[in-house]
């Protein structure tokens, strides 16, 4: 007697390409036994064929641009980013960018360090590239990072100074 167990939980949209990748690698592996097993695998290859999200698309359920995937930091997962709609009225000093962020609420947050750099790769047309923007990142007691747009430097400036805010959101995957 030969017993094969196979449990296996997708949620739609959600899975990332390499998940993805090694379901259908585990199904095709024993499909030759088993031809309900070789249908799953077909649809395991054709959802990985399907991106749940589109770099620079607008996604009105996440409420803003897709920008990518980015890996997690400080313990956190892996998770697709979305540049949110909302933009502070004027320019506000770093503590005061943090708040305005957080109080758009659903885990919204202003770009970490990295996160920023993954915002000017991938989706740069949408920021304000003549402007500094900050990160959540700090650099000191005083002083934390911020990203500019045109040219993808990243430098400090201490917190007091005001500069450009935009807010991220992350699905995690």
């Amino acid at each position: 007697m030969h017993i094969h167990i196979k449990n296996v939980h997708i949620h739609a949209g959600r899975q990332p390409a390499m998940a993805t990748a090694l379901l259908a690698a585990m199904f095709s592996a024993s499909s030759e036994d088993d031809p309900a097993t070789a249908a799953s695998a077909s649809a395991v290859s054709q959802a990985a064929a399907t991106a749940p999200f589109k770099i620079g698309e607008h996604s009105a359920a996440a409420g803003g641009i897709y920008v990518g995937v980015t890996p997690g930091e400080d313990g956190q997962p892996d998770a697709h980013l979305f540049l949110l709609d909302a933009k502070p009225d004027s320019k506000l000093s770093w503590a005061d960018g943090v708040k305005w962020a957080e109080s758009l609420g659903d885990g919204a947050h202003m770009p970490t360090r990295f996160e920023s750099a993954l915002l000017y790769a991938n989706v740069q047309s949408h920021l304000d590239a003549d402007a500094w923007h900050w990160t959540s990142t700090q650099y000191s007691g005083r002083s934390a990072w911020s990203q500019y747009f045109s040219d993808g430097d990243q430098d400090t400036s201490y917190e007091v100074a005001e500069g450009r805010c935009r807010a991220v959101r992350r699905l995690v995957l």
